[in-house]
């Protein structure tokens, strides 16, 4: 009897809602949306806070097999009406494989809140290419002979993924090849499709090539913004790790297992491979690198300089001797001492081309065979022509004519002012021996000073009668005597 009230029931729902769905067909029911005024729905979601309230709005996204919650709020005129009848009509993202539709229908309570639940399916087989993506859903009810509905729409996918992994090396750059005890360094990139900050420990394991734990990070309570982030984990690979390729894991864990934490994805993966130190082959070898003048273009006389590079490629510390040449004549040559293994060292030759003839000569340099060394070809190279040609004076300036003015006015100005100076001085000369050629006469021993004096009718001052010139301004009073 409880097995029929169960069918009887369901039966019942089914017929409802598709008498809601064919209602919405007739030639006499209206559809209309919440914008409308008066009648409205409101359909969203337990996400809080992108819940997706609102009028054709989204909700924050739901991952496999989670529980949805749909909730319609019906009102007319702003006040909710309770007992209404509302279908529900949920899809998932078309694809190649499955559709997916989910109907349902719930009645309003006081509060003009219908609810209806369900959880996102996870499929055998195809599950990714069924599920993930956007799903819209659709509510409807019948308010006064008028269908009114709303949309919503919602992401399906994992929540939190690591979606790439890239070696590096110490200095941060890309890098699969691995000596042992060497840092490596995991740079994960981790996707949030929440409109949320998700928090989530980050576990990543390595294991070697026969299949040995080498390698476990686990990073916890790492904070992860909405869309693409980057996180990065130092390590080492350990002096046991099998030679071969090694297999790194990274998965997004709630909390770490050890506390009931549970993935929120799948594991990322790739591989890096772990070498040998490469075997150092112990030789002797002396290279000429480069062999290069300070400049290609020199008059007989002058001296340049020839820069020479030679390197120890060997796996011994050599000394030896370096000569530099223009075609077969020797510039000079310099005795290297104590060249460790892997170093280079620039010899810088002086050639004095004096005596040199006109002609382009060829630079070259050569090291001597050190006793044991078995790759000679290095040892001597050829690069570099200089021209000699004989010395020539240079040409004069050729100066434009507005200097040449200029240079000429100039010359003229200061010669004129020198000539000034000249008279001036002259002048003031020939004044200063006037001047010194004006001596007061002596009194005559024949009139006395006190005899009589006079007065100038010049300057007014008195001076003896016996001077015929006033001694203060000089004025003639030679009339006096008459």
């Amino acid at each position: 009897m409880m097995k029929m009230n169960a069918g009887l029931k369901k039966l019942a729902v089914m017929l409802t809602i598709t008498a809601i769905l064919l209602s919405l067909t007739q030639a006499n029911m209206k559809m209309v949306s919440s914008s409308d005024t008066g009648r409205k729905i409101d359909v969203f979601t337990q996400k809080i806070p992108f819940n997706g309230k609102g009028i054709n709005q989204s909700s924050d996204a739901f991952e496999p097999q989670e529980l949805v919650i749909l909730y319609a709020l019906v009102t007319y005129n702003e006040a909710p009406i309770a007992n209404k009848l509302v279908a529900f009509q949920v899809n998932n993202p078309a694809n190649a494989f499955q559709n997916i539709t989910i109907v349902g229908v719930s009645s309003t309570n006081q509060s003009g809140i219908a609810q209806f639940s369900f959880r996102i399916p996870w499929p055998s087989e195809n599950a990714e290419q069924i599920v993930f993506g956007e799903w819209s859903a659709i509510a409807t009810v019948d308010i006064a002979d008028q269908v009114v509905v709303d949309t919503l729409t919602f992401q399906v996918g994992w929540i939190i993924k690591i979606t790439n992994i890239t070696t590096l090396n110490a200095r941060l750059e890309p890098q699969t090849r691995y000596l042992r005890r060497e840092v490596i360094v995991f740079d994960l990139t981790v996707e949030n499709i929440a409109l949320t900050l998700k928090s989530a420990t980050i576990m990543i394991d390595a294991q070697d090539a026969d299949s040995y734990p080498i390698i476990h990070i686990e990073m916890d309570n790492l904070v992860f913004q909405p869309g693409e982030n980057h996180v990065r984990a130092y390590s080492q690979i350990p002096t046991a790790a099998a030679i071969g390729e090694a297999t790194v894991s990274a998965a997004a864990y709630t909390a770490p297992p050890k506390i009931s934490g549970v993935l929120y994805s799948p594991a990322a993966l790739s591989t890096f491979e772990i070498i040998r130190v490469p075997v150092l082959v112990e030789k002797h070898d002396i290279a000429v690198l480069t062999v290069s003048p300070s400049k290609t273009l020199v008059y007989t006389g002058e001296i340049i300089n020839i820069y020479v590079v030679v390197k120890n490629e060997g796996t011994y510390i050599e000394s030896f001797n370096v000569t530099a040449f223009y075609d077969s004549n020797v510039v000079g040559t310099y005795f290297v001492n104590s060249l460790h293994p892997d170093n280079e060292k620039l010899l810088v030759f002086y050639w004095n081309t004096r005596n040199v003839t006109e002609g382009n000569y060829t630079l070259s340099a050569e090291a001597n065979v050190v006793p044991g060394e078995a790759n000679i070809d290095n040892n001597r190279f050829v690069d570099g022509v200089v021209w000699v040609k004989p010395w020539v004076f240079p040409p004069v300036w050729k100066i434009p004519i507005w200097l040449l003015a200029l240079l000429f006015l100039l010359a003229m100005l200061i010669g004129i002012l020198l000539l000034l100076v000249l008279i001036c001085a002259l002048l003031r000369r020939r004044r200063r021996k006037k001047k010194d050629k004006m001596v007061i006469p002596p009194i005559p021993p024949t009139i006395m000073p006190f005899q009589r004096s006079k007065k100038c009718r010049v300057c007014g001052k008195e001076f003896l009668g016996v001077y015929t010139f006033c001694p203060y301004c000089f004025t003639f009073h030679g009339k006096d005597y008459k």
